[in-house]
């Protein structure tokens, strides 16, 4: 099954009006943006390190108030106008490792893309035991063998036996000896239960974030927005961008990392069984003192073995019975997860 744990990254379609830009890729590089007069950048970081030092460089306001916004603000030399091509999202800042959901966002990146990973984990699945219901039994037919002699030997008859009936022997005959087989079992089953399986959340062992600014970043022409010249670790180096599937990275963000947006997750528990050798069936032969099967007077099982030791009867009755239990089998994890056929692009200028 698809497992698509990662929001679609068009949740950032309104983000910084990407869609409207026309300028080329190659025109972007790491020099002051026009209105800003700085030189070597800083670390990302919302807030300017120079001499104003009150020019929040991504917010879209003129925090210090000198009638420049951003990127135009001489305050803001670590940070330069990027053009986002048409049909992608961005700019943003990247992290690619474990647990991304425990990295902060740094100030000034407020918006949280989830753009899926690489490597997909997780636990194999927990079965539930399986277990067998009582058995639902058909026996074959029972028989007896009655010789004439003692020790089962000598002239014999081997002679079927209803069982649930009452058989009244016939004139005078008694057997010397018998043997009884156990009937065979024609047809054995159990109803199987369990089996269920209990799946842990799978995730990325390296997991893509991207952290963008908000919608409002100023001191750009149309379709550009305002980021930072160099980033801090944890996130990758450069400024990126980002589009749902394999794409080739436009001119200027040569820095490709592709990640899937969903797990193929194929984890589950084999179908529990129940495994019915262990079932049987036994009779058991019960003498009766009277026609018509009254006053018992002696039982004996049907076991394969020599019986000399017969009871005077003028009857006798013959109760078939199940015997056993069915074994469960199955209930075993099986399957495991990988990545799925969707992916994201991100492309990064250094």
């Amino acid at each position: 099954m698809r497992r698509s744990a990662f929001p679609s990254v068009t949740a950032l379609v309104a983000l910084l009006a990407a869609s409207a830009c026309t300028q080329d890729f190659d025109q972007f590089n790491p020099l002051p943006s026009p209105g800003s007069g700085g030189g070597g950048g800083g670390p990302a970081t919302a807030t300017s390190g120079g001499a104003g030092g009150g020019e929040q460089c991504l917010n879209g306001e003129d925090d210090d108030r000198d009638g420049a916004v951003d990127c135009a603000d001489d305050d803001c030399g670590g940070f330069a106008c990027v053009a986002v091509p048409d049909g992608w999202q961005g700019p943003g800042i990247l992290y690619a490792g474990p647990e991304a959901a425990d990295v902060d966002c740094p100030a000034g990146f407020p918006t949280r893309v989830d753009v899926g990973g690489r490597d997909p984990v997780a636990e194999p699945a927990t079965c539930s035991p399986c277990a067998c219901g009582a058995p639902s039994v058909e026996c074959g037919a029972p028989a007896v063998t009655v010789y004439g002699d003692n020790a089962c030997s000598g002239l014999n008859v081997t002679l079927p036996v209803p069982a649930g009936d009452c058989v009244r022997f016939q004139g005078s005959f008694r057997p010397d000896s018998y043997i009884g087989e156990a009937p065979d079992v024609d047809r054995a089953r159990c109803e199987a239960s369990g089996g269920e399986a209990t799946l842990s959340p799978p995730r990325f062992g390296t997991a893509g974030l991207v952290c963008a600014p908000g919608a409002d970043t100023g001191g750009c022409a149309a379709g550009e927005a305002c980021a930072p010249r160099e980033v801090d670790a944890p996130f990758e180096p450069g400024v990126c961008i980002w589009r749902e599937g394999e794409r080739r990275c436009p001119s200027g963000f040569d820095e490709r990392h592709e990640f899937a947006a969903s797990v193929d997750d194929n984890r589950g528990c084999t179908r529990c069984t129940c495994d019915a050798g262990g079932v049987g069936c036994a009779a058991t032969l019960t003498f009766f003192a009277e026609a018509g099967c009254r006053g018992p007077t002696a039982t004996a099982d049907f076991d394969g073995a020599c019986s000399e030791d017969i009871p005077s009867a003028a009857s006798l009755s013959l109760e078939v019975t199940a015997t056993g239990t069915c074994r469960p089998r199955g209930g075993d994890p099986t399957g495991e997860i990988g990545e799925g056929d969707d992916t994201i692009t991100v492309c990064c200028a250094r």
